[in-house]
Formats: C-alpha cells, sequence, structure tokens
C-alpha cells in the first residue's frame, strides 16, 4: 500500500472513530458532520471526501456492528462442545475489548441502534436481519442436550448470556480503566453445575 493509501485510510478510520464516539455519546439525531469535522479539526468538504452523508457514515458503523456477532458465530467450531465453543467466542469478545476501545463502544452503539425508532429507513432495514440470539439459542439447546449446560429455558439463558456480556461492554465504554472479569465467570452462568 502507498503512503497517500495509508494516509487516506488512516483518515477514514480517524473519522470512523470520530463518529462512533460522538452517535453513542450524543445519539444520532444530535450529531451533526460539522461536530465530527470540528472535533478532528477537519472541514467538513474533508468528511464528506470520505462519506458522502451522515446516514451512510452511519450505515457504514452499524454494518460494522452486525458484522462482529457474524464473526464471533463464525469460529471454529470442529470437535468443540458448545460450552466450549461459548468459552472461544467470550475470549474473543473480551479479548476485542480489551485491546480495541472500538469494540465496547460498538456494543453501545447497536444498543442505541436497535432502540431508535428515529433510524434512517436504510438503517432500519439493516437492523432487521440483525439477530444475535437465534444461534446462541441454537448453541444452549445442544449445550443442554449433551448436560453440559443447565437446564432452563435456552432463550432465557442466552438472555442472561447476552446481557451479561452488554452491560459489561458498556460499563467499559463508560469508564475504560474498569477492569474486565474472567471469561470463566460468564461461562459459570451457563453451565450445569455438578451435584
Amino acid at each position: 500500500m502507498g503512503k497517500r493509501k495509508e494516509q487516506s485510510e488512516a483518515r477514514r478510520n480517524q473519522i470512523f472513530k470520530c463518529a462512533l464516539d460522538m452517535f453513542v455519546s450524543r445519539g444520532y439525531e444530535a450529531t451533526k458532520i460539522r461536530d465530527i469535522a470540528a472535533r478532528l479539526n477537519i472541514s467538513v468538504g474533508l468528511c464528506f471526501n470520505y462519506f458522502e452523508s451522515k446516514e451512510k457514515l452511519y450505515e457504514e458503523l452499524i454494518r460494522f456492528g452486525i458484522s462482529g456477532p457474524s464473526h464471533v458465530f463464525a469460529l471454529d467450531r470442529e470437535g468443540k462442545t458448545p460450552l466450549m465453543i461459548l468459552k472461544d467466542m467470550i475470549y474473543l469478545i473480551f479479548e476485542s475489548i480489551r485491546c480495541e476501545s472500538l469494540t465496547a463502544k460498538m456494543f453501545l452503539l447497536m444498543a442505541q441502534a436497535v432502540r431508535n425508532e428515529a433510524n434512517p429507513e436504510s438503517v432500519k432495514a439493516l437492523l432487521t436481519g440483525f439477530d444475535a440470539i437465534t444461534p446462541m439459542v441454537q448453541l444452549v439447546m445442544e449445550g443442554q442436550r449433551l448436560g453440559e449446560i443447565r437446564d432452563g429455558d435456552p432463550l432465557a439463558l442466552t438472555i442472561a448470556f447476552w446481557g451479561a456480556i452488554q452491560g459489561i461492554a458498556e460499563y467499559v465504554a463508560m469508564s475504560p480503566q474498569l477492569p474486565l472479569p474472567e471469561s470463566s465467570w460468564i461461562i459459570d452462568m451457563l453451565k450445569k453445575q455438578s451435584s
């Protein structure tokens, strides 16, 4: 990659991350491209050079947020039990949160976007297919069948799992200095206890 291309990609990422911060702290409606440009000390025109509109920038952030669960569910499952897969998922998510502040903020953005009735139609369309719950319910059910995941409503267990991760991500997004819990603590919520 040439130097000019690297600089262009770095600027694009800078705008992307700044927009994420502002959408998370202000919301979609209250965030303006001129605010993003002002925070970065660049011209509004330069922002539009990388993203044709605020809506397109927001769409790209949402697409990125939607891709997160896809990557997590695409982990290698060969020869692994559901509990092992869930351990790998949590480890991957927590490592990503630990190494990149963007990850925790994406959890916040996606939670806001799913609840925001004022989203642009293009974003509503993107979010229609967003479902991190259903694939996980199937995994929980398989773990229950194998006797490694506790008894109980698989949907409720899945909600407890994602709720814990969402809450942790939100706390870390707001206060990055907070320690992350051990992955095993989350697994213990799902693990069948020995009698």
